[in-house]
C-alpha cells in the first residue's frame, strides 16, 4: 500500500516573492474586473472521441494519425498539470525510451540507442531539436518554457535530419505569437521548498505584428542530503510574428537560460561479489554524505553540495515565403553560445566539469504541392559546431599510483578547440500511386568534417580553463593531441502505406541512418562512422467512431560500428568503442474513450526491446558479445487513465494517473558491478479543479509516489576507495506541488489576415 506524505511548505524566499507580485501586480493593471479566457490546460478529454493532434515531426503539418510511423506527441495541457519543466519529466510518457539526467545534459536513449559523458567531442545519436533547430547534447536539459507540444519519432531519421538522428528524433515546439491579448500566469509550490513562477505575455501589436514572451523562474532544494541538485533557475523565451504580405511569414525567437543551484552528485551502489546489487551506502538512497562509518571514504573531506552555472542563448527563426499556389520556401537558421562550469563529487573524489560551445546552423527547403498524387520536399542543409572543455580530477591517497598524495589532480579529459562542420543536399517524394496506396523515397547526401586538438590525460597541478595545464612533474605543459577526419555518405528511405479500410492503415519502409566517427584524448584515435540499415512494419487504427486508437510497430535494426560509451570514475577514462548491435522489439500504443464513461480516456503503451551487442570490436574475447545495452530494458509499459467531472455551475474536476514499469537494465556496456537498475514501478498523479469562469484552475501534481530510486547516468567506482563499485547519478525523489494558474485576456482580439 502506498503511504502519501504531504508536501514539507517552504519558507517564503523574497526574491521569488517579489517575482510574483510583480507579476500579479502587471496582470491586474492590464485587465478589467471582469476579463475572463478559456484556459488553456483543459481540453484532454472532453466527450466521448479522441481528439486529433497536428505534428510537424516530418517537416510539414499532419495528422499524427496519419503519418505511417509511431510518433508519440505530448501536449501542452499534459506538460502543465505534471509539473513539467525539463525534458526528463516527460520520461514516464513515452514507451522504450530513456530520458536521463547527466552532468549538464539530458541523455536520451530511444530503443536503446543512445551515449553518455558531456565531453565536446561527444554527440548523442539522437537529435533534440527546438522548433527546428538542432540543440547539442549539454543545452537538452533546458528549462521548457511555454511549449506547445513535444514530438518522438523512434528509428533512423537520415533522409531529413541526418547526422546525429541514427536512433531517433525529439522535436520541442513552442507556442507562437497569437491574435488575442492575454497574459497567464502560473505559481508552483510543493516539497524540497519548490517554488516555480512563469508568466507570458502575447501582444497582438497590429494586424501583421504579434510579440510573445514568457519568464520562468524556478528555486528548489537538492534532493540529496547533502544540498547537491538543487535549482535556482531563471529562464525567458520571447518570439515576434511578422506576416509583411499575404504570402510571407516570419518568426524570429530566442531562449535565454541562467541555471544556478547546486550540481548532483555520483552516489556510490552496490556491493561487491554482487553485480545486481542495489545496496546504497545509506538507508536513504539520496544520502550521498559519508559520515558515521563512512567517513574513512571522505579522504578529501566531507561530501556537499557544489557550485555550478549555466548559460546558454539560442536564437532561431523560420521563414516561410509561398511563392505560388503550389510551391513554397522555408528557411531556418539558427545562433547558439553555451557556457558550463560546475564542481560535484564523483563519490568521494571531487570533480570540475567545465564545457563552451558556439554553434551556427542553416537549413533552407523547397515544398511543391500541387493537389495531385505527386509531392515533393528538397533541401540544403549546413552547420558548424566548435566546442572546448574540460573534466579535471582530484583523487585520495594511493589511487594515482602507489605512495600518490591525497589531492592530485588528474586532467582527465583535454579538449582546447575542437570544430565539427558540415552540408548536406537531401530530399523526400510522396506519390499516391491509387486513392489507397502511397509512396514514399528520399535520400541525403552529407558531408561532415571533424578536426581536434588537445592535451593528453595527465596529472596537472591544478585544474586549468582559460590557460594551459601544468604538468605536476615536469612543470610544463602535459604532451599535445591533434587529429582530423573528414566523413562522406548517402542516407536513404523507402516506404509504402495502405488503408485497408478507412479505419486502418498499414505501412513498411527501409531507411539508413549515420553518425559521423569521432575522436578519443590520444593521438590518432578515431572511432569508425556508425551506419544503420532499419526495418519497420506498422499498423493504425482507429474503431468504435474514433473512441479506439490502436497502433502496433514492430522494429528490425541492423548497427554496423554502433558508438559505445561509458565513463569509468575510478580512473578518470572515457572508454569508447564500436560494436555491430542487433536490436529488433514492438511498440503497442493504445487509448480508448468508453461512450458509457463521459470524459474518460485509458491509454496504454507497451514496448519490447530486444537490444544486444553482436559483435564488439574491441573485444576479442567475445565477452561483451549478446549482452544487453546500456540503458536498454526488454520492456516498458505505461498505463495511464484520465477523468474529468463536470460539477455545479459549470466548473469541473479532472484527474489523471499513470504508471510506468520498465524491466532490469545496466548502466554501462559492460554491465559492471554496481551499475544494474532493477525493474521497478513509477506512478504520476495529478487533480485539477476548473471553474465555471475557466479564467484560473488549481491543480495538484505528484510524481513518483512509490519513491522509488532510479539510476541516471552511470559510470563504475573503484570498489577499493568507494563504499560500493558503482556510481550513478539519481532520478529525482517523490515529489508533490500545488498549482495556481491564471489566464486574463482582453475583450478585443485583433486577427491576422
Amino acid at each position: 500500500m502506498l503511504k502519501l506524505k504531504l508536501p514539507s511548505y517552504p519558507k517564503q524566499k523574497s526574491g521569488l516573492l517579489r517575482l510574483v507580485s510583480a507579476l500579479l501586480a502587471t496582470a491586474a493593471l492590464q485587465y478589467s474586473s471582469n476579463a475572463i479566457a478559456e484556459d488553456g490546460e483543459s481540453g484532454s478529454a472532453a466527450g466521448n472521441f479522441i481528439d486529433e493532434i497536428v505534428v510537424t515531426v516530418q517537416k510539414r503539418s499532419q495528422v499524427i494519425q496519419d503519418i505511417p510511423a509511431a510518433i508519440t506527441a505530448i501536449d501542452s495541457s499534459t506538460l502543465d498539470v505534471r509539473g513539467v519543466t525539463t525534458l526528463a519529466d516527460i520520461q514516464n510518457l513515452v514507451p522504450s525510451v530513456r530520458l536521463q539526467k547527466e552532468s549538464a545534459s539530458t541523455e536520451i536513449y530511444i530503443r536503446g540507442v543512445g551515449s553518455t559523458l558531456d565531453v565536446p567531442m561527444i554527440e548523442p545519436p539522437n537529435a533534440y531539436n527546438i522548433n527546428g533547430v538542432y540543440v547539442p547534447r549539454e543545452v537538452t536539459s533546458a528549462t521548457l518554457v511555454d511549449v506547445e507540444r513535444i514530438e518522438v519519432l523512434p528509428g533512423p531519421q537520415g533522409t531529413l535530419y541526418g547526422r546525429g538522428a541514427i536512433g531517433g528524433v525529439v522535436n520541442t515546439i513552442t507556442r507562437r505569437p497569437t491574435d488575442k491579448f492575454e497574459t497567464t500566469v502560473t505559481v508552483e509550490a510543493g516539497n524540497y521548498s519548490h517554488l516555480r513562477a512563469t508568466v507570458t505575455q502575447n501582444i497582438p501589436v497590429s494586424e501583421n505584428f504579434r510579440l510573445r514572451g514568457s519568464l520562468s523562474y524556478l528555486e528548489r532544494d537538492g534532493y540529496l542530503k547533502s544540498g547537491a541538485d538543487s535549482a535556482d533557475d531563471l529562464a525567458g523565451f520571447l518570439a515576434l510574428e511578422m506576416t509583411p504580405r499575404d504570402n510571407l511569414n516570419i518568426h524570429l525567437w530566442s531562449h535565454l537560460e541562467n541555471r544556478e543551484g547546486y550540481s548532483a552528485n555520483l552516489l556510490s551502489k552496490g556491493q561487491v561479489g554482487s553485480p545486481r546489487s542495489q545496496a546504497f551506502p545509506n538507508s536513504n538512497p539520496w544520502d550521498d554524505r559519508l559520515e558515521g562509518d563512512l567517513a574513512s571514504f571522505a579522504t578529501l573531506g566531507p561530501i556537499d553540495a557544489q557550485y555550478r552555472k549555466w548559460d546558454t542563448v539560442l536564437v532561431g527563426a523560420e521563414v516561410n515565403w509561398r511563392i505560388s499556389d503550389k510551391l513554397s520556401l522555408t528557411y531556418v537558421p539558427s545562433y547558439l553560445n553555451f557556457d558550463w562550469r560546475q564542481e560535484y563529487w564523483l563519490t568521494h573524489k571531487d570533480g570540475d566539469f567545465n564545457e563552451e560551445i558556439d554553434q551556427q546552423t542553416n537549413e533552407l527547403r523547397l515544398t511543391y504541392d500541387d493537389g495531385s498524387a505527386v509531392t515533393w520536399l528538397a533541401g540544403l542543409y549546413d552547420y558548424r559546431i566548435e566546442t572546448n572543455g574540460q573534466l579535471f580530477i582530484q583523487f585520495g591517497p594511493d589511487e594515482l599510483f602507489p605512495g600518490s598524495p591525497a589531492g592530485l589532480w588528474l586532467d582527465a579529459s583535454d579538449v582546447r578547440d575542437h570544430e565539427l562542420k558540415g552540408n548536406a543536399l537531401f530530399g523526400e517524394v510522396n506519390w499516391a500511386i491509387s486513392e489507397r496506396t502511397r509512396l514514399v523515397a528520399g535520400g541525403r547526401l552529407s558531408s561532415d568534417d571533424r578536426d581536434g586538438f588537445g592535451f593528453q590525460p595527465g596529472i596537472v597541478t591544478e585544474p586549468s580553463v582559460s590557460t594551459d595545464p601544468v604538468a605536476l612533474f615536469t612543470g610544463v605543459a602535459p604532451p599535445t593531441w591533434s587529429n582530423s577526419e573528414s566523413w562522406d555518405h548517402v542516407d536513404w528511405k523507402l516506404g509504402i502505406d495502405f488503408d485497408a479500410s478507412d479505419e486502418s492503415m498499414l505501412y513498411a519502409a527501409i531507411q539508413t541512418g549515420f553518425q559521423p566517427g569521432t575522436f578519443d584524448v590520444f593521438p590518432d584515435t578515431t572511432t569508425e562512422e556508425s551506419e544503420l540499415l532499419a526495418f519497420t512494419v506498422g499498423a493504425k487504427n482507429h474503431f468504435l467512431n474514433g473512441r479506439l486508437l490502436l497502433n502496433n510497430e514492430i522494429f528490425y535494426y541492423v548497427f554496423d560500428n554502433l558508438l559505445t560509451q561509458s565513463f569509468d570514475a575510478a580512473t578518470g577514462t572515457n572508454r569508447l568503442s564500436n560494436a555491430d548491435v542487433i536490436i529488433y522489439g514492438d511498440q503497442l500504443d493504445l487509448a480508448y474513450v468508453p461512450d458509457s464513461m463521459n470524459n474518460t480516456r485509458f491509454t496504454l503503451s507497451l514496448g519490447y526491446l530486444h537490444a544486444r551487442y553482436d559483435d564488439f570490436l574491441v573485444d576479442s574475447l567475445d565477452v561483451f558479445n549478446n549482452g544487453q545495452l546500456q540503458n536498454a530494458p526488454d520492456w516498458t509499459t505505461t498505463l495511464g487513465i484520465f477523468r474529468a467531472w463536470e460539477i455545479q455551475a459549470g466548473a469541473s474536476i479532472e484527474a489523471s494517473i499513470s504508471s510506468r514499469y520498465e524491466s532490469g537494465f545496466w548502466g554501462d556496456f559492460s554491465h559492471s558491478s554496481g551499475l544494474y537498475q532493477d525493474s521497478y514501478t513509477k506512478t504520476d498523479m495529478t487533480v485539477t479543479y476548473r471553474p465555471s469562469g475557466r479564467n484560473w484552475s488549481l491543480g495538484l501534481w505528484a510524481k513518483n509516489l512509490e519513491n522509488q530510486d532510479v539510476q541516471a547516468a552511470a559510470a563504475t567506482g573503484n570498489p577499493f576507495t568507494d563504499p560500493g563499485p558503482g556510481a550513478p547519478f539519481l532520478e529525482a525523489p517523490r515529489t508533490i506541488g500545488l498549482r495556481y494558474t491564471l489566464n486574463l485576456a482582453s475583450g478585443t482580439d485583433r486577427h491576422s489576415p
